[in-house]
C-alpha cells in the first residue's frame, strides 16, 4: 500500500483503504476502483491524500502508531469541547455540560498518550480522514498528537504530558470566534482581516483562562502559541523566556501541521519542506532543540511515498528506521534510468548506508 497524492492517482488504481470523514463515516470502501469522475469529486473536495494498493507495494503497511478510531473520537472530543467551552462563557450551556465535556477531554489526552506510550512508534503525518469544513478540529488533534509525543520524548510528567496535551488540543479554540468566511477564504487575506484572525489566540485565553478545571497552564497555550522567540510573533511581542514553554512545544506542531495541510486556498507543502520551514525559523522562531527533536519524532518520509536518492534511483518508502525517523527502508523500484522487474526490486536501509540520502520526496508515479 502506498500513500499518493490525489492528483497523482489514475482511473484504474485501487484504493488501499476506506475513506472516512472526521464524524468516522465511510465515504469509499476498499477495493473501489478510481474513475475520472471520482477522481475529480475527490479534488473538488480537496481531498489530499489516498492510500492505493498495486503490487510494487506488497507488504507496505502504512504507520501511525495511533488507530484511526482513536483519532476520529478524539476529533469529536474536540468538537464538542469547543462548542461548549464557547456556549459556557456565552451563558447558552450549563456547567454540568461543561464539566463533562472537560472530562472527555482530559481522557481523550490519557488515551492518545497511553496509545503512543504503548506503540513505541513515531508518528505518521499522512491521515486520509476527510477534513474540509472541520480543518479546525482535526488540526487541533494533529497538533495534540505532536505536542504529547514531543512532550514524552522530552521526558515531560504525566500531569505535565495532560496539561499540555490539553493545551495543545485547544490552542486554536479562539477561532470559534472568527468569521468561517474569513477562515476559509480563497483568497489572500486584507491586512484588516488578518488582524482579525491574529485575535483568535486572545479569544482563546479569555475562553480557557476561568473554565473549571483547567489549569492556568492551559489557557497560555493559546494565548501564545504564535509569540515567537525573537519577539516577532503576537498578540504580545514577547521573546524568550517570557514565552511559556509549552507554547514553545506547541508553535511547532502547529507551524508543521499548518503548512503540511490542504487548505481551501492552498496546497499543503510536503513533509520534507515543512520541516525546512521549522528548520529557517529555528534560530529566532522556534527553540532549536524542540525542531530536532520532532524530526527524530515525525515520520516525515511515511510508508509508501515516493522518493528520489542522490544516487539517481527512486522507488517507495517501505518501513521506518525507530533509531533514525528520517533514513528510512526504500524499496527500490527504478535504479538509474531503468525500472526494474518485480523480481529485480529489492530494498536499501539508509540508516545503514550514510553516502546515500533522499534528495526529493513527492508522489509523483514512477
Amino acid at each position: 500500500m502506498r500513500a499518493v497524492q490525489i492528483t497523482n492517482v489514475w482511473p484504474g488504481d485501487r484504493l488501499g483503504r476506506p475513506i472516512t470523514d472526521s464524524y468516522g463515516r465511510v465515504l469509499l470502501q476498499k477495493g473501489v476502483i478510481f474513475t475520472e469522475k471520482l477522481i475529480r469529486k475527490l479534488e473538488e473536495l480537496h481531498f489530499s491524500f489516498v492510500f492505493i494498493d498495486d503490487e510494487t507495494t506488497d507488504g507496505i503497511i502504512p504507520q501511525s502508531g495511533i488507530s484511526e478510531s482513536l483519532r476520529l473520537e478524539a476529533i469529536d472530543n474536540v468538537r464538542s469541547a469547543f462548542r461548549s467551552i464557547d456556549g459556557y462563557v456565552q451563558g447558552h450551556m450549563n456547567q454540568y455540560i461543561l464539566e463533562r465535556t472537560v472530562e472527555s477531554i482530559h481522557r481523550t489526552v490519557v488515551d492518545l498518550t497511553q496509545a503512543i506510550k504503548d506503540n513505541d512508534q513515531i508518528i505518521s503525518i499522512i491521515s486520509d480522514i476527510f477534513v474540509y469544513d472541520n480543518y479546525l478540529y482535526v488540526h487541533s488533534v494533529n497538533v495534540g498528537l505532536y505536542t504529547i509525543a514531543l512532550a514524552n520524548k522530552l521526558g515531560f510528567s504525566d500531569r505535565q504530558i495532560e496539561e499540555i496535551g490539553i493545551g495543545a488540543l485547544l490552542h486554536d479554540i479562539g477561532k470559534m470566534r472568527v468569521p468561517q468566511s474569513i477562515l476559509n477564504k480563497p483568497d489572500k487575506l486584507s491586512d484588516m482581516e488578518y488582524e482579525v484572525v491574529k485575535e483568535h489566540t486572545t479569544y482563546g485565553y479569555n475562553l480557557l483562562k476561568d473554565v473549571p478545571n483547567l489549569p492556568p497552564n492551559i489557557s497560555f497555550c493559546a494565548y501564545q502559541h504564535h509569540e515567537r522567540l525573537n519577539g516577532s510573533g503576537y498578540p504580545l511581542g514577547i521573546e524568550g523566556s517570557n514565552i511559556h514553554e509549552y507554547a514553545k512545544i506547541i508553535a511547532v506542531a502547529d507551524v508543521f501541521d499548518a503548512v503540511t495541510s490542504n487548505r481551501v486556498y492552498r496546497k499543503g507543502m510536503l513533509p520534507h519542506e515543512g520541516l525546512e520551514i521549522l528548520y529557517s525559523g529555528s534560530n529566532g522562531l522556534f527553540k532549536k532543540e524542540y525542531v530536532d527533536l520532532f524530526r527524530k519524532t515525525i515520520s516525515i518520509y511515511p510508508n509508501g511515498a515516493y522518493v528520489e536518492l542522490n544516487d539517481g534511483r527512486r522507488g517507495i518508502v517501505a518501513d521506518q528506521s525507530k533509531s533514525i525517523p528520517d533514513r528510512p527502508i526504500i524499496r527500490i523500484l527504478e535504479d538509474k534510468d531503468m525500472k526494474l522487474n518485480m523480481h529485480e526490486i529489492y530494498e536499501i536501509d539508509l540508516s545503514v548506508s550514510p553516502s546515500v540520502m533522499i534528495s526529493k520526496c513527492n508522489t509523483n508515479p514512477i
